[in-house]
């Protein structure tokens, strides 16, 4: 497993895996969960710029590919309207879903059941830890898989610490693969 990102961040006895290969996370990706990938406005910033492209295009695509529900979080919901099935996509703040998350009784975006997988992309790395601990403690249904480029041990799935060039690559042979 890679360090975690932030040096404080020590995740107790149950730790989350550090994707190292664009298949495998492409094969998570895939399963059979009810899905909801949860973007945050970092991926708008332009220090999460990939060749002078938003990340958050990137995980525009994944979310398509993957036909998931998307929740918007901070001032991405204006950059997203358009890109993503209105049907599919939601403004909300990212405690709110946090909390609905790891509600067992709650049924979902659309009336239809809770989800068992969690996709984050584009939040402060403090922030998310968090919200990912949040889950990991508080709910046994939720799978959680982080996207930046960050390690995160409190998600079930996250990449190593990567540089700007080694995450475009990544992301871009999980698009291909999805």
């Amino acid at each position: 497993m890679a360090r975690p990102y932030q040096k404080a961040n020590i995740p107790g006895p149950e730790q989350g895996t550090s994707v190292y290969e664009s298949k495998v996370m492409a094969n998570l990706l895939k399963s059979p969960k009810r899905k909801v990938f949860i973007i945050g406005s970092e991926s708008l910033d332009k220090n999460f710029h990939l060749d002078g492209k938003p990340v958050a295009e990137y995980y525009v695509e994944i979310a398509k590919k993957l036909q998931c529900h998307v929740v918007a979080t901070g001032h991405t919901y204006k950059y997203l309207n358009g890109k993503i099935d209105p049907d599919k996509l939601w403004d909300m703040s990212l405690i709110n879903i946090t909390g609905r998350l790891v509600d067992k009784d709650w049924k979902g975006m659309d009336g239809k059941g809770q989800y068992n997988m969690a996709i984050f992309g584009g939040h402060q790395v403090f922030y998310v830890s968090q919200t990912l601990s949040r889950i990991k403690n508080y709910s046994n249904w939720v799978r959680t898989i982080e996207l930046d480029k960050y390690s995160h041990p409190n998600a079930r799935f996250s990449l190593p610490n990567l540089s700007n060039d080694d995450w475009k690559q990544f992301l871009e042979e999980v698009i291909k693969l999805l």
